[in-house]
């Protein structure tokens, strides 16, 4: 997504924002209004809905998201964490790097991650609501709504990385009890399924 913005706008007109970098601002107290520039037309990255509000309520910018079915959003988080927990030195979180999925899910952190971004914000409030599971498809649709001129379509992930069988591999029990503790990110995306 990234990669499409900067071919659409310009790599410096688009500001991309880590999650770290976020938590980094408001540890100090700033936002990320602070931050960015002027020639700022996209800001991009995984922020929650709280750290731009200010931008959203002043300059009424198009807001856009994309969700993943809930299950394998948090299949996809944990083997994220368990990779970078493999390959870093500095997390605090390095004790932890033999934690089963079993545990991981029930971390209050791990839980309604979607909702939790999007706390404050309505979906009907949103310009575009997009799936990762049909990636493609809703970045040509969302071209559409922008007007893009030939937007091409990156992505940073291997297509299989959205794919629901994704979630192949766990077990009906451990699916059903990840469904039990994201009762909240399930009912967003069903919601935004139906828009």
């Amino acid at each position: 997504m990234l990669e499409t913005l900067h071919a659409v706008y310009g790599k410096e007109h688009v500001r991309h924002f880590e999650r770290d970098e976020c938590l980094l601002l408001n540890k100090n107290s700033q936002k990320i209004s602070d931050v960015i520039t002027e020639s700022t037309r996209v800001i991009h990255g995984h922020f929650r809905y709280k750290e731009v509000k200010d931008i959203i309520k002043k300059d009424k910018p198009k807001v856009v998201t994309f969700l993943r079915e809930p299950v394998s959003r948090v299949v996809s988080n944990y083997k994220w964490w368990k990779h970078t927990l493999q390959n870093t030195t500095v997390l605090v979180d390095k004790k932890r790097i033999n934690e089963p999925i079993e545990v991981y899910i029930k971390q209050k952190e791990t839980r309604n991650k979607m909702s939790f971004f999007l706390k404050g914000i309505r979906l009907k409030e949103l310009f575009f609501v997009g799936f990762l599971e049909s990636f493609n498809d809703d970045l040509a649709r969302l071209a559409r709504a922008l007007e893009w001129p030939d937007a091409p379509v990156y992505h940073e992930k291997n297509s299989q990385n959205f794919s629901a069988a994704n979630t192949d591999a766990i077990d009906e029990k451990l699916k059903k009890q990840i469904i039990k503790l994201n009762k909240k990110d399930l009912r967003l995306y069903r919601s935004a399924q139906k828009r």
